[in-house]
């Protein structure tokens, strides 16, 4: 079960991130220069992702949970948490990221997100 003072927002809702990195070759090639974030972004404190830094998560104002996971140029899948959105802001999520998800789901109930949940706790 996530609490809010596990979660850190790095990026509030309809702020902008460029993922351009000067004179990096690596990112050259990445499908997405940069995304308005339609939810409130960050990461929750205590849980890994598979880039080693802390789980990635998106939180908006509704009830469904679940995750994607997109393509990096640094590495081959990361997992993102989706936390409390609204059917239109999950689409927008996916719509945001369509260009680097290679898997997504919406969980059916608390008990199946928190089991997928707990596997990334430090």
């Amino acid at each position: 079960m996530i609490t809010s003072k596990e979660i850190v927002i790095e990026q509030p809702a309809g702020t902008y991130k460029s993922f351009e990195i000067e004179n990096n070759p690596v990112w050259k090639d990445y499908p997405l220069s940069g995304v308005i974030y339609p939810v409130d972004y960050g990461y929750i404190k205590g849980y890994t992702s598979e880039d080693n830094d802390d789980l990635d998560i998106f939180v908006g104002s509704g009830a469904l949970c679940g995750y994607i996971k997109i393509w990096r140029c640094d590495v081959p899948l990361e997992t993102k948490i989706i936390y409390k959105v609204t059917p239109g802001e999950y689409d927008t999520i996916i719509k945001t990221f369509k260009s680097v998800i290679k898997e997504k789901r919406v969980f059916e109930n608390k008990t199946l997100f928190n089991a997928f949940f707990k596997a990334y706790k430090r």
